[in-house]
């Protein structure tokens, strides 16, 4: 348990700080203020007959805090003449740079063969308190718009040969968000499952992990009692302390020893008599490290080999279940 708290711990720090960079990021593109840009623009037909209709497809990138209103132009050549009932907006999702993406697709219809390059149109993006435009231009791309080869002799009835098959019906709504999820909003659902998979696996075993009485046998193992006692008892307290906190999951290593040794008087799952010798021990300990104790020579071995008692006491045992079963004689 004190791992994956640990895992969480770590796994929110690192998400607040990702929360911060982008929350920066983003008010620095609204401090900014920069125009929308429009970009990818084409028309679904290059050529198309006087009285016909093509479809211009373009992608505007626009500010965080910009949002396109319609799909409906604002302004437009008097020839071309749109068709807001069929044109569509789609708003994308925000990107990790605090832009966003809206699609755009509006039919024209061509009323003159006038060319249509270098040519504008506008669409209208929502007012803000700030000052900025509330619309962005785009440059039309080419268009080529030929007569059709026969001309209706009835002037006053264009609809002779201003029709043409009705088109596919798309979506008329307000922008809808892409169905695409955020990249972001990806990455921070991988920081919250991250750790719990870790943990999971870990639990199942799949992930072997080190058991704190390992860990603290295997540093028993290297402490040198005939070292300086001062340095040896910080060690063997370090370790003994380090061991009861994972193994219980109780905050040790950070209180003296007086209020260590009333946690583990105080453990429900410490007996007693594992713990007899402990505040002695603790005494000790203090005097050499903080009242220049010399210890006699026997004392370091004796405490190293009570800390490995306790830890040796208080692993737990094997489960058989765990345990491979004996080969058949």
């Amino acid at each position: 348990m004190k791992s994956f708290l640990s895992i969480l711990k770590i796994t929110l720090l690192v998400a607040l700080l990702i929360g911060v960079a982008i929350g920066y990021l983003f008010f620095r593109v609204w401090q900014k203020n920069e125009r929308p840009t429009a970009s990818d623009l084409k028309w679904s037909e290059e050529q198309i007959i006087l009285g016909h209709q093509s479809t211009l497809d373009l992608t505007i990138t626009a500010p965080w805090h910009r949002e396109l209103t319609s799909a409906s132009p604002g302004s437009y050549p008097n020839f071309l003449i749109p068709l807001p009932d069929e044109a569509t907006l789609t708003r994308g999702s925000l990107n990790l740079s605090g832009q966003r993406d809206w699609k755009l697709s509006v039919p024209f219809v061509a009323t003159d063969t006038k060319p249509v390059e270098g040519l504008t149109s506008s669409f209208p993006v929502k007012s803000t308190k700030r000052i900025s435009p509330n619309s962005v231009n785009v440059t039309l791309p080419n268009l080529s718009i030929i007569l059709p080869e026969d001309v209706p002799t009835e002037p006053n009835s264009p609809g002779q040969f201003l029709t043409e098959d009705k088109p596919k019906e798309d979506p008329k709504t307000n922008p809808v968000d892409d169905p695409k999820k955020s990249p972001w909003l990806w990455a921070l659902l991988a920081l919250f499952l991250i750790p719990l998979i870790i943990y999971f696996l870990k639990r199942t075993g799949v992930i072997k992990t080190t058991p704190p009485w390992e860990k603290a046998l295997a540093r028993l193992d290297q402490l040198n009692p005939n070292t300086e006692p001062v340095t040896f008892y910080s060690k063997l307290t370090d370790i003994l302390k380090q061991y009861t906190s994972d193994r219980y999951s109780v905050r040790g290593r950070s209180k003296t020893s007086a209020e260590f040794i009333q946690i583990v008087r105080n453990h429900p799952d410490i007996p007693n008599n594992k713990i007899e010798d402990l505040p002695a021990f603790a005494r000790l300990a203090d005097s050499v490290k903080f009242a220049d104790h010399i210890p006699h020579a026997t004392e370091a071995p004796k405490s190293l080999e009570l800390i490995r008692s306790f830890v040796n006491d208080t692993t737990p045992a094997p489960d058989p279940e765990s345990q491979p079963s004996p080969k058949n004689a």
